[in-house]
């Protein structure tokens, strides 16, 4: 970093002093030098304002640090809302939960991502199977205490078991909601967050199906749908249907009555860690911390006769709507609403609007230009629905044709930047209907143009600014208030980081959901508040010092270590290695990298699975310079035997114990938080040997000593060391201890 220079190295008396001492040079004739003199007060005026001049010179003002981040490409984070899963249970038949619907958590709200089908179906048991064992882990369910789904070894054929007290209807997406722990030391990887990068490929294969005979010996396998798990190597979700009706049948441990079974059966068991189930619920969506006011919901014209567009949404299905379309000449007219188009005439900008209660869906329906126009093809269609009670939030005021307009909404905000979408009107002055234009939402009008439809949303006062006609349109003039949020939330920061079980239900009574109980089976995460402009900083740093292309090796394993869904133990990048080699390093490949994981397990010598191996590669080949090829590997482990002849104090002549236990401490491929572990490829040396034994408690010396290695690539040399391969790690095996007493000899 460069250093900065003080600007203001010079006081005010200081600068007095020096130009007092430069009059007998600069103007003899000047004698008159005491506080009266008017050149004298001209004096001090002027280096009191050179000296207020350094000042603001010097500082490097919060503006100032924001117009750095933004040449850096980064802003402070707007804040961030908390979400949480959402289980809903009661229900005595199929109801629709729309996208939308807010539930509350005591003064706080709630609104699900997604529309949800609930099944009237209740989870009452689970049972994991494997081949030495079974087990009921239904009290674990219902406590949150984390048990093994396919039990601590995952072996292929094992079986995890989910009863229901009545059967899952028929050709209906069902979703089972998974959570896995996550109380692990090392963290999953973080490096990316498109849908592409995120995707796990699981090394693991586990299939689902359905009890389709009383005898319980018929299995049909579930049509899936969607798995966000990975085979269970990851919280997520699964979607499926059934194509045939369940059959009922009492299964040991849980035989005091017939169930309906759900069974996912381990096919391939080649987990690096066994998958440890925390909650499992049926029922279940995500929701955010956030409130709706207004949100709209675009279509695109066919150009048909009869256009119908449907959309499932809690506020176009229980709020106030309207229906824009884009027009050719620009922006968006609003039609009108009709209770039936045979009403309108050809040219009529009309439609109607049908609710359909059982799926709470919106449904519209253009003319076929007899009875209602057309859209035209291409156009786009908007529905705007809002909160009624809330519609007086939505409008911000009136355009007065001057620049830099400002408004104050800090007495109705704040807002949620995210999602906001503002316009403005213009009278057409041919039809005189309002004309509305969108207006996008800029940090600054830095690099806006006059013809630009900008405005800033400053959240901490509260304020919408407009532009000068040079730096961002102003809104045009107008008697009437025409300048409106159709799309805008309230919510986020780090209060909607609720606890456990704090949503009690939906935030208004729909008759139609009595009986549903909504509840959060666990804490709601994520929920921030706006991020300071320290916070920024250092997060900056960090970002910028993170590799983002693979250049060194360091790269390699820094960018192998934040592989997006797994958690790397261990990494080592081998430059100009390709697998096969047996003379590296003096026999090198051009343009070749080989990277060695490790992944996290709770087995002393974890190996990568294929697919972990694939995903690694994958998260590389994106980072990669062009024309370098990456071999992405497993760690090898080469176990190591020590035979050792010691000479011990006679009274400890005996424990040969802490002897073996420094040796198991020494060669391991993992750290058990006092280190790594042995460094990969490192030499075995018969003097690494010596010192552990050596410094030990009522060790005299090492009499004798002599290394054994098993494992693949490795080789002894002549002095009995042992030399691994640049991939390789090792493992203790059964060490051998001779003690004799210093007396004896």
């Amino acid at each position: 970093m460069l250093p900065l220079p003080n600007l203001d190295d010079r006081l005010y008396d200081q600068m007095v002093q020096e130009a007092r001492k430069a009059i007998p040079k600069l103007f003899p004739e000047w004698t008159d030098e005491n506080a009266h003199d008017p050149g004298m007060t001209m004096l001090e005026l002027m280096a009191w304002m050179t000296e207020m001049q350094q000042y603001f010179l010097n500082r490097v003002t919060a503006r100032n640090e924001r117009k750095f981040l933004k040449l850096l490409g980064m802003k402070t984070r707007d804040e961030l809302p908390a979400a949480c899963e959402v289980a809903f249970t009661g229900a005595a038949g199929p109801v629709t939960i729309p996208r939308g619907t807010p539930l509350q958590a005591y003064d706080q709200t709630f609104e699900t991502d997604e529309t949800l089908q609930l099944v009237p179906a209740a989870l009452e048991k689970l049972i994991v199977r494997t081949e030495t064992a079974v087990g009921d882990f239904t009290a674990n369910l219902q406590s949150g205490i984390p048990f093994y789904a396919f039990g601590p070894d995952a072996g292929d054929g094992s079986r995890l078991f989910i009863g229901f007290d009545r059967e899952l209807p028929v050709h209906t997406d069902i979703s089972l909601s998974i959570r896995l722990s996550d109380h692990y030391p090392v963290p999953v990887g973080r490096g990316g967050t498109s849908q592409e990068e995120l995707a796990l490929v699981a090394s693991s294969v586990v299939s689902w199906s359905y009890a389709s005979s009383e005898d319980g010996d018929g299995w049909s396998r579930v049509e899936l749908l969607r798995d966000t798990t990975a085979h269970l190597s990851q919280s997520g979700k699964l979607t499926f249907r059934l194509t045939e009706r369940m059959k009922p049948f009492a299964m040991y441990p849980a035989d005091d009555r017939k169930r309906y079974w759900l069974c996912g059966t381990l096919e391939r068991g080649s987990y690096e860690l066994s998958p440890k189930l925390t909650h499992l619920y049926i029922n279940a969506v995500r929701a955010e911390h956030r409130q709706t006011i207004g949100e709209c919901v675009s279509f695109e014209a066919t150009g048909e006769a009869g256009l119908v567009c449907e959309t499932v949404g809690y506020l176009p299905y229980f709020g106030h709507i309207s229906v824009q379309v884009g027009s050719r000449s620009g922006g968006w007219r609003e039609w009108t609403i009709v209770p039936a188009l045979a009403s309108c005439g050809p040219g009529d900008a009309c439609c109607e609007a049908e609710r359909e209660p059982s799926a709470h869906k919106v449904r519209l329906r253009f003319g076929d230009g007899l009875h209602g126009a057309m859209p035209a093809k291409g156009s786009q269609i908007r529905l705007v629905a809002y909160a009624p009670a809330k519609e007086g939030l939505l409008w911000v005021g009136a355009g007065n044709g001057l620049p830099e307009q400002e408004f104050d909404l800090s007495r109705t905000g704040p807002f949620r930047g995210i999602g906001m979408l503002l316009q403005a009107a213009y009278r057409d002055k041919s039809t005189g209907e309002w004309v509305w234009e969108d207006w996008e939402r800029v940090d600054d009008f830095d690099q806006s143009r006059p013809s630009d439809r900008h405005f800033v949303y400053d959240r901490a006062e509260g304020l919408i600014r407009f532009g000068n006609n040079e730096q961002g349109r102003i809104p045009p003039k107008s008697r009437e208030p025409n300048i409106r949020f159709v799309s805008l939330q309230t919510g986020g920061g780090a209060r909607g980081n609720i606890k456990q079980g704090m949503i009690a239900g939906f935030a208004e009574d729909v008759p139609e959901w009595a009986g549903v109980v909504a509840s959060n089976p666990v804490a709601a995460t994520g929920g921030a508040e706006t991020e300071s402009l320290e916070e920024a900083k250092l997060r900056v740093q960090r970002e910028l010092a993170a590799p983002t292309r693979a250049v060194t090796a360091e790269d390699y394993e820094a960018i192998a270590r934040d592989t997006p869904g797994l958690r790397v133990a261990r990494v080592k990048a081998i430059p100009l290695y390709k697998p096969g080699m047996r003379d590296y390093p003096r026999e090198k490949a051009p343009a070749q990298m080989t990277v060695a994981v490790v992944p996290y397990s709770e087995r002393d010598r974890p190996d990568a699975g294929p697919g972990f191996l694939e995903t690694v590669s994958r998260h590389l080949d994106r980072h990669r310079l062009l024309g370098t090829e990456i071999h992405v590997i497993s760690a090898a482990y080469i176990k190591i035997t020590v035979h050792a002849v010691v000479v011990m104090e006679p009274a400890y002549k005996e424990e040969a114990t802490p002897i073996v236990a420094v040796l198991r401490r020494l060669l391991r491929p993992m750290g058990h938080g006092d280190g790594e572990g042995w460094p990969f490829g490192r030499t075995v040396y018969k003097g690494d040997i010596y010192g552990a034994i050596s410094r030990l408690k009522g060790v005299v010396y090492v009499q004798d000593l002599w290394i054994d290695a098993e494992g693949p690539a490795v080789r002894k040399d002549g002095a009995g060391d042992i030399h691994l391969p640049p991939y390789g790690l090792v493992y203790s095996g059964d060490h051998e201890m001779e003690l004799i007493g210093v007396t004896d000899l």
